[in-house]
Formats: C-alpha cells, sequence, structure tokens
C-alpha cells in the first residue's frame, strides 16, 4: 500500500444494532475496493473481519477490526465494531479515533435500540455521519418507512440520497437521485431510472435540492429565484453540510450481496 497525505486518508467506523448487517457490508467494502479476492460469508465464518475463533462460532463481532483500503486515490481505514452492547468499549474506542461514521440500519428490522446508541456515540464525539439501509434483499425489507422512522428518531435532517430498485428478491440496484441515474449489480453498472418510478424520484429529488439549497445562502438564493443547481454544486454544498452535521445522507443497498457498496464508497 503507498504512502497517503492526511488529507488522503479516512478513519471510518461503522455503528448498528446487532445483526444489521456491519460484518458483512465491510467484507463487501474490501471485495469491492479490491482490498480481498473472496467474498466471505459471516454463516461460513469466512470475513476478514470476524477472525477470532469466537466469533466465527458465534456468528457475532466481539473485537474491534480495522480494515484498510484504497479508493480513489484515498486510504480507508474502516472500523467494525461490535453490536452487541455488552462490547461497548471496543466501539467506544472505534469512535474516538474516527473522524465519521456509517451507521447501519436493517431495511427489516428497522430503527432499533442499538442504532439509537450509534447515533448518540456518534452526536457525543461530534462525527459527520452517513446512514446505510443495509440488507434490502431480506424479506419484510422496506425502505420508505425505515427512512420515515429515521427521520421521526433522528430528525429532518436524515435526507435520502438514494432509492432503492426492488427489494426482497426483486432487488437489484439503487437510484442516485443526485446523477438521477441507476445502477444495478455488484458493479454499479448504470441504467436508467424505471418509468414506474420516474415520479417518485423526482420528488426525492426536489425534496434534496430544496434540503442542500436551505443549508447555504448563495445556493438557497439561486433555488429561490428559479435557478437551477449544478451536480458539482450539489456535491460541494452536501459535503460542506455533512461535514457540519447539518445534513445526515442516507444510502441503501446490500452487503450480502454486494449491491450499493461502491457507491457507498
Amino acid at each position: 500500500m503507498k504512502q497517503y497525505a492526511p488529507e488522503n486518508i479516512r478513519n471510518v467506523v461503522l455503528l448498528s444494532h446487532s445483526g444489521a448487517g456491519k460484518t458483512s457490508l465491510s467484507e463487501a467494502v474490501l471485495f469491492t475496493a479490491e482490498a480481498i479476492t473472496r467474498l466471505g460469508r459471516v454463516d461460513a465464518g469466512s470475513t476478514t473481519s470476524d477472525y477470532d475463533p469466537d466469533e466465527m462460532k458465534r456468528g457475532i463481532s466481539i473485537n474491534l477490526t480495522l480494515l484498510p483500503c484504497e479508493w480513489q486515490d484515498t486510504k480507508i481505514n474502516l472500523m467494525d465494531t461490535p453490536g452487541y452492547s455488552d462490547f461497548a468499549g471496543e466501539v467506544k474506542a472505534a469512535v474516538r479515533v474516527s473522524e465519521g461514521a456509517v451507521i447501519v440500519v436493517s431495511a427489516a428490522a428497522g430503527v432499533e435500540v442499538g442504532t439509537e446508541q450509534a447515533w448518540a456515540y456518534s452526536e457525543e464525539a461530534g462525527l459527520a455521519r452517513l446512514i446505510f439501509i443495509n440488507k434490502m434483499d431480506r424479506e419484510n425489507a422496506n425502505f420508505y418507512k425505515t427512512v420515515d422512522e429515521l427521520r421521526s428518531r433522528f430528525g429532518p435532517k436524515c435526507l435520502p440520497l438514494q432509492l432503492p430498485l426492488g427489494a426482497h428478491n426483486d432487488f437489484k440496484g439503487i437510484v442516485d437521485l443526485l446523477k438521477m441515474k441507476g445502477y444495478v449489480g455488484s458493479k454499479a453498472e448504470e441504467t436508467e431510472v424505471p418509468a414506474s418510478l420516474k415520479d417518485q424520484v423526482s420528488s426525492f429529488h426536489e425534496k434534496m435540492v430544496e434540503t442542500i439549497a436551505e443549508v447555504d445562502d448563495t445556493l438557497i438564493e439561486k433555488y429561490l429565484g428559479g435557478e437551477e443547481l449544478s451536480l458539482e454544486e450539489l456535491k460541494t454544498g452536501l459535503r460542506q453540510a455533512v461535514i457540519s452535521g447539518k445534513i445526515v445522507p442516507v444510502l441503501t443497498g446490500s452487503g450480502l450481496q454486494n449491491v450499493g457498496v461502491a457507491p457507498l464508497l
């Protein structure tokens, strides 16, 4: 691994309630970033993160694991943490050395006690964060219900930047609301937004643009003046809003199926 300047290094902690799929997601991240050559599974005891015999036997994370990888000229130090509150010391240690957090939420289970604890840790540490709604391939997965729960618990700053393409057995990819494009499969192949979703996508896109514009005086003036904001303006405004904690992006996918992971990176 080559040497990186400090501005090109990201220390990111994965947080969630137990069973939301952090370890499967971290495995998919490593595989997508080509840090590993095969995709391990928790139930097979073959993931990079859960290497301890007790973790492999029980199928849960017990230890904090550092998982370095490289993506687009950036080194990412990803930290997979245990979900059970018994191992909160490991979680707090990871939060202490992180610059940002990815809070993983199961699309089937929704917001749980561990989700609220993860949010509280992030708030206490002042971490910029995003939320990844995982397990869209699972039975009873409901992205929109989960988003409503997130906004109810944590406020309207939880802002969807993606919508899922399908759910359960029909889940195949995501729609990027910034680029207004669909991305399917583990290789995130670009596709057009399905006609059946266009109205819904347009509605969420407009809400996203309005929310981003509201956190920047220049952008809101332009937006209220009826001018269209460029992709670069939206990205710049979004980045500043995330760093300042005014917006928490909501992304989605499936760690187990390695769908939505490249856009997450």
